[in-house]
């Protein structure tokens, strides 16, 4: 429930102004004990009254209404205490889809809290309603949108655009700026295909599915930078936060080496993960002993040239024809970089210095 909106109801009908405020679920607890017995009973401190407005179980904070003594009498503030309340109420049963949106912030806020505390291991707490739909693998993604262009993303259209795309059982869980998105794994039954490459090929599908679900957000909200990640399946509540914690690190990793891309998949990034954890000092001091490149790197077409190179397995033909290039004019660049760097990225030792090169400089010149 959206306290503004509470907020809005209770000020138009009394015609007193009200300020939203915040308070320690324990401090609250030791001022007015009652309040958990009566939700419209104000509470009387600092020269100031204050009726609770919305305590969520997932949060260590209550959000509370308040308002100058002096500028009501108590008659006045039970009379907008038993107002809270019936609007409340009122609220609640005007809106029961909001019971679901409400259900997924409060597990969204306890899986920040975990992220915060550094709590990874925690089972969902039995109180919440949604712990029960958390007791079977279950296929995490996140979704997040750069320089805030998400703003326009409500719970209830994102929800009914993903469920036109899975039609089966998810959760969608709003982190902060993010959305934890939970597919059932039984929506995932269709996509697999039993074979020896079994993995790979549930890579590949994942990877397919990751596309198709990128395009039907970003077709929705054209411009809004939208980012994707997916993690591999998790079997119990008690891993969620860590899957939210991968998820956040895959996307961040994603963003940081490629900014072009905006479907990140873990498997893909193996290598850059590593490079990430290298501190800068030691970045900085391979940079010196391999001999410095980056003249090659910072030439746009060059940097590109190798991009593709080794994302098309280091095979001449495919890169030339990814490039819309000819044959001649790739090997002209690689016989350039071979000149300027000594290294020759058709040899498989030499390529593999050029490429962990290529990754630090995309770090480093960030640093």
């Amino acid at each position: 429930m959206e306290i503004n909106l509470l907020k809005q109801q209770v000020e138009t009908a009394t015609g007193i102004s009200l300020k939203e405020s915040k308070m320690d679920t324990r401090e609250w607890d030791r001022l007015w004990p009652k309040a958990e017995a009566d939700l419209s009973a104000p509470l009387r401190v600092n020269g100031k009254f204050m009726w609770l407005c919305n305590r969520n179980s997932a949060s260590s904070i209550v959000q509370v209404l308040a308002a100058d003594e002096d500028s009501l009498t108590e008659t006045e503030a039970k009379l907008i205490g038993l107002l809270l309340a019936g609007t409340r109420e009122s609220l609640k049963s005007h809106s029961p889809k909001r019971d679901d949106e409400s259900r997924s912030t409060e597990l969204g806020i306890w899986i920040e809290e975990c992220l915060d505390r550094g709590d990874l291991n925690t089972e969902v707490p039995d109180t919440m309603a949604l712990k029960s739909r958390l007791q079977t693998p279950m296929l995490p993604l996140l979704v997040s949108w750069e320089n805030r262009g998400g703003q326009g993303v409500s719970f209830s259209k994102l929800y009914k655009l993903l469920r036109s795309y899975f039609g089966g059982d998810f959760l969608l869980i709003p982190i902060k700026e993010d959305w934890l998105i939970l597919v059932s794994e039984a929506l995932l039954t269709d996509l697999r295909e039993e074979s020896e490459e079994g993995a790979d090929n549930e890579r590949d599908l994942l990877g397919a599915l990751c596309q198709g679900l990128y395009e039907l957000i970003s077709n929705e909200w054209v411009g809004g930078g939208c980012h994707l990640a997916v993690h591999e399946l998790i079997s119990s509540d008690h891993t969620i936060a860590k899957a939210a914690l991968a998820l956040r690190e895959t996307l961040r990793i994603g963003h940081l080496f490629d900014v072009t891309e905006h479907i990140h998949l873990p498997w893909e990034l193996q290598l850059e993960r590593l490079i990430s954890s290298i501190s800068p000092e030691d970045r900085e001091r391979f940079i010196n002993e391999a001999g410095g490149h980056q003249g090659i790197f910072a030439d746009e077409e060059m940097r590109m040239t190798l991009e593709t190179f080794f994302q098309m397995d280091c095979n001449v033909s495919e890169t030339a024809k990814r490039l819309y290039i000819h044959r001649n004019t790739l090997m002209y660049r690689i016989e350039k970089i071979k000149q300027e760097t000594g290294l020759d990225v058709r040899s498989f030792r030499d390529a593999v210095l050029i490429n962990l090169e290529l990754l630090l400089y995309k770090v480093t010149k960030r640093i």
